[in-house]
């Protein structure tokens, strides 16, 4: 059927990731003001499921197999379809009706995807000369696999009448593998291929890739600390978080004189991540720990500081590296940080009781933002004349040094 091979993938891609901005400012909308017709949880369910399925997952994807330098094979493509199918699925179903028949069916089918995509990419990761970029990425799609465990258990605990504490850390389990273990290693393995895979490096940074590794497993057990388990489940989460940051930081500190040259989406990243392994050691400390899991904008802070901070400028820059858009990435940058200073400094002014002004309308400016910074990349990417030709046929080019668009 040649009409698969005329569909363009990366542009599905970036119209998701205009989509996903667009019911985020939604979301914020409806905190400033009333929306009737709409349900704030459903709108919520669709957002988050479709930043997992229509961007994050098929972004990497594409990048990931322009990686294996061979052409893309027709299973590929035929996935990439079921993937987006399957994602438009869960967010129309999810904003109409929230969890019932109809989206839970199509959520299952994007976990079919995740396995095909498993099944048919593991084998082909081969690349001699990037042992590190290939380690990252492997352990990165295991954890996609693993992940899927957290939704199949909703399903067993909600028909035995397991809804408290079990079944919302089932929910953490699959937003962590989801989020720290395939978006951010898949990432990760993918700077590590372009950028850091210089022959020195290669060798010296493994035991602390291997740490940096192995401790994201166990590193969901700080997600379970807002039940108050045992104190002793708190320290070892403290030091599972500890290893965690010892071994990023080590990882940087061997690579140092790689990360200087670095383009600036890629650095930002980086220091997203330093973040966010320095955050998950405060959340260990049990006052700290506490006050977090209560205050619902240090938990979306968490998760933006992941997606929109760690994994998204990876994503943009790897695909746009060819275009000269500075000032558009400085607006996404400026963006990102003041969204997440936002979320950040207000939950501890409140320690004092200050609030910020206008904070929501803040929050829902600075979304629309992302809305128009998504059509800025989008146009970029595919309405200027020099880039017709080249996106003309997204799939049939094996790129076999870099994975520009």
């Amino acid at each position: 059927m040649s009409f698969i091979h005329r569909i363009s993938f990366e542009r599905w891609t970036f119209l998701s990731f205009i989509i996903l901005a667009f019911f985020g400012a939604i979301l914020r909308y409806m905190l400033c003001y009333p929306l009737h017709g709409l349900n704030y949880m459903n709108i919520l369910h669709a957002h988050s499921h479709y930043a997992f399925g229509g961007w994050v997952f098929l972004a990497l994807v594409i990048l990931v197999n322009r990686n294996l330098q061979r052409p893309v094979s027709a299973s590929m493509k035929w996935l990439l379809l079921f993937a987006l199918i399957s994602s438009l699925g869960m967010l129309v179903s999810f904003s109409l009706q929230g969890y019932k028949v109809v989206s839970i069916a199509f959520s299952t089918l994007f976990l079919l995807a995740t396995y095909w995509f498993a099944v048919i990419t593991l084998p082909r990761l081969r690349l001699k000369d990037h042992p590190n970029a290939v380690l990252l990425i492997k352990a990165g799609i295991w954890c996609l696999v693993i992940s899927s465990i957290g939704p199949l258990a909703l399903g067993v605990l909600k028909a035995t009448g397991n809804t408290g504490a079990i079944y919302q850390n089932a929910i953490y389990f699959y937003l962590h593998f989801q989020m720290n273990g395939w978006m951010l290693l898949t990432a990760l393995g993918l700077v590590v291929k372009e950028y850091l895979s210089a022959g020195r490096s290669q060798a010296s940074v493994r035991p602390w890739l291997y740490t940096f590794i192995l401790s994201t497993f166990p590193l969901f057990i700080i997600f379970t600390l807002w039940s108050k388990p045992f104190p002793w489940i708190s320290e070892l989460a403290f030091i599972i978080a500890l290893v965690n940051a010892v071994s990023w930081f080590g990882m940087m500190q061997k690579m140092g004189g790689l990360l200087k040259g670095l383009p600036l989406l890629i650095r930002i990243a980086l220091l997203a991540v330093s973040l966010k392994v320095l955050f998950q050691i405060l959340v260990c400390i049990p006052q700290v720990g506490q006050w977090t899991f209560s205050n619902r904008n240090l938990i979306i802070g968490y998760v933006h500081l992941i997606t929109l901070g760690c994994v998204t400028p990876v994503l943009l820059h790897l695909f746009t590296r060819k275009l000269q858009i500075k000032k558009l990435e400085m607006l996404y940058i400026s963006l990102v940080v003041i969204y997440l200073v936002l979320l950040f400094i207000q939950p501890l002014l409140s320690l004092y009781r200050i609030s910020i002004p206008n904070y929501q309308q803040l929050l829902l400016g600075i979304s629309v933002l992302f809305c128009l910074s998504g059509l800025c990349y989008y146009i970029k990417l595919f309405c200027r004349p020099q880039t017709r030709k080249f996106t003309s046929q997204p799939f049939n080019i094996s790129l076999q040094n870099n994975f520009n668009l």
